[in-house]
């Protein structure tokens, strides 16, 4: 699965050319780097619309018309690569929602729930990357506007993250698979295609402390290295 993710960068114009936007103007000077998204709080995601790559903010936890309210978006950070094309929770966001989610880095715990050790896992390179998200945009009851959610699809764990979870978020590797994924047009077994593990070399893993563990701790504090006799080695 993936639960907690980051987006470090302080300068947003590497966040903006790394998804494809001519201009970071378009954040609205509202980017703000995080080092702990958590689930139900906002974050840029990006769409095309007329063929214009597009950011904006909305609250992770896919929430659909007939959802009693925005708490049901706990239920649903993540959806399956699996049956995302069937599934009632994702099965139209996956022909009409298709979105990209910013991020240079995820978590994943390992150990017992009192005592997790979180890894960090980024790209070598520290750059930018795009899950393979799903939006919607509905007025919930109650609310006095339509609100934008979002998921994150999850796959198999490659050979790295395995060695924590047997989960992982689908990553979009290149700028061709950012591309197909949000083209309205692209065939389903295209799509399909997609929604599989990255390579392994493709990400590297850090043991943090358990500062992350906390939802309140969001601040460079959190990618801190672990000393190795209280995280081990595992990979």
């Amino acid at each position: 699965m993936c639960g907690r993710f980051t987006l470090t960068p302080e300068n947003e114009d590497f966040v903006a050319a790394a998804l494809g936007i001519p201009t970071s103007e378009l954040f609205d000077d509202r980017y703000e780097p995080t080092y702990n998204r958590a689930p139900m709080q906002e974050h840029w995601i990006a769409t095309d619309q007329r063929e214009q790559r597009v950011p904006q903010l909305a609250t992770w936890g896919l929430v659909n018309w007939w959802e009693p309210d925005r708490r049901s978006g706990a239920k649903h950070i993540n959806v399956r690569a699996e049956t995302v094309e069937t599934t009632k929770v994702s099965r139209d966001a996956f022909v009409t929602g298709r979105c990209i989610v910013p991020a240079d880095g995820f978590y994943e715990w390992t150990g017992e729930a009192k005592s997790r050790r979180p890894f960090w896992f980024h790209r070598p390179d520290d750059e930018v990357f795009a899950f393979a998200g799903l939006h919607v945009t509905t007025r919930l009851r109650g609310e006095p506007a339509p609100a934008t959610t979002f998921t994150i699809i999850t796959t198999r764990a490659n050979g790295l993250v395995g060695n924590i979870h047997d989960r992982m978020p689908v990553i979009l590797p290149d700028a061709e698979a950012v591309d197909a994924w949000l083209h309205a047009e692209e065939p389903i077994e295209r799509l399909k295609a997609l929604l599989r593990p990255v390579e392994d070399g493709f990400l590297v893993a850090r043991p943090v402390t358990q500062r992350v563990n906390s939802v309140k701790h969001d601040d460079p504090a959190c990618l801190e290295e672990a000393e190795p006799e209280t995280q081990g080695s595992l990979l």
